[in-house]
Parts: C-alpha cells; structure tokens; sequence
C-alpha cells in the first residue's frame, strides 16, 4: 500500500481520489489510446481517520474502504486550507487559499474567483461530462438535504448536476439525541444537536443511498465516454 500526504478541509477528511478505478477498468484500454482517465471522485463529510478500520482503528469496520485502500493511495498526512467545510471546499475545488476565495463561511467561491476556472470545470472545458452529485461545494445539513437545493454550488463548473433529497432527521422510525440526553428520552431534533437517525426502508430512503445510486447510473450512461464524476456523501457529519 502507497502511502501520501493530501491537502484537506477539516470537515472534509478523507478524500478519496480514483482515476480510472477498479470498476472503470473496462473503458481503460479505450482512455489509454487517448490519454486520458475517466475521473472519479468521492467525498464524505466528517469521516476521520478514526473511524476507518484500514488506518488501524478497531471500533468501526469499513470493509470495502479497507479493500480499496489495499489497492490505491492511502493518505496518512494531511493538512487542511480553512477550519470548516465551506471554505475548505471553495479552496480545493478552486486551487486558491480561503482567503484568495473570499470564502470565509459558507457561499460560493465565482464572485471572488471570477472568470478563473474550477477542478471540474476545467474537466468541463476539455471535453469531459463533469457531474455533481449531492454535496460537493457546500450544502448545508440537515437543512439544505431537506429542501433539496444547490447550497453555495457554482453552476459553471458542472455539465451537469444532481441533488439528493431525503427528509434526514424528520425520516419515519427511531431517532434519538444524544447531546445532553442521558436518559434518551428527548425526541429528535435539528440544528446543531447530535443525534442519531435510523430510518426505516432501504438505502433509497436516506440521502446517501439515493447518492449511490444516482452515481451508479451516470456512470453506466457515460460508459465509454469521458467523464469527471464528484460523489459528495453526507453522512456521517455532525450533529447528525
């Protein structure tokens, strides 16, 4: 196993980066003749180390990080551009600090960076599909999953783009918050409380699952051509 140093937000750990990965080998023979890498990327927000089995922590068992992490770049350094998720994300989507962003909170990097192109837009502008789906740029949580809209996105850096909404922690079935509950008697709420969301139903009934899914199906469909993909995956982020 390769092991490397990334830069990431804090929020944002970790980042996992895959040019024409495992599942993407049957259009490599055809990417090789030009040189170039359908591009997959995938991002879930506030997965630590610590909570990754292949980074030799025992708690949590993530099986199928652990066999991908066998295969590629496993980050063990890494460092972050801002302190939270918004900045963070303009800044590595954008190559610019946060301060060169203007994104200090939780908006969109285009007014700072102007006519400057993006990570995926740069794809775009070289004949690649550049696909979001779900959180990518910021996208509030709890709230912005709930109402299903684009968040702080940047509409010029995608060929095309697609949310998941799902009712989060109002979903059907047990809930319970943990932040200052010892008994588990408090009901489950928004906001910055934390708190656990067991929905009943399958995968398609969380946000995640419809995530999956989508990213599935954009990559059958442009299976044979070129294409730059970012997976956002909301869970597991805090407080929720």
């Amino acid at each position: 196993m390769k092991n490397s140093i990334i830069a990431r937000g804090r929020l944002t750990w970790p980042l996992i980066f895959l040019a024409a990965g495992t599942w993407l080998h049957r259009n490599l023979e055809a990417s090789k003749a030009s040189n170039r890498y359908n591009v997959l990327f995938i991002i879930a927000d506030d997965l630590t180390s610590t909570a990754l089995s292949c980074y030799g922590y025992e708690v949590c068992r993530t099986p199928n990080i652990d066999a991908k992490a066998t295969q590629e770049t496993r980050f063990t350094r890494a460092y972050y551009q801002g302190t939270y998720c918004g900045p963070s994300r303009a800044s590595f989507m954008s190559g610019y600090y946060p301060h060169a962003t203007g994104v200090l909170g939780y908006v969109s990097p285009r007014p700072a960076i102007g006519d400057r192109t993006t990570w995926s837009e740069y794809f775009k502008n070289n004949g690649y599909c550049s696909a979001r789906v779900s959180k990518i740029f910021h996208m509030g949580v709890p709230g912005g999953i709930e109402d299903g809209g684009d968040g702080a996105d940047d509409p010029a850096s995608w060929t095309e783009r697609f949310n998941s909404q799902e009712p989060e922690w109002t979903a059907l079935d047990d809930g319970e918050t943990l932040e200052g509950n010892p008994d588990g008697k408090k009901p489950v709420v928004g906001g910055n409380t934390f708190v656990v969301v067991e929905a009943g139903g399958d995968d398609l009934v969380h946000s995640d699952g419809k995530t999956e899914a989508k990213a599935g199906e954009l990559i059958a469909r442009h299976r044979g051509k070129r294409f730059f993909l970012t997976v956002g995956f909301v869970r597991p982020h805090v407080p929720n």
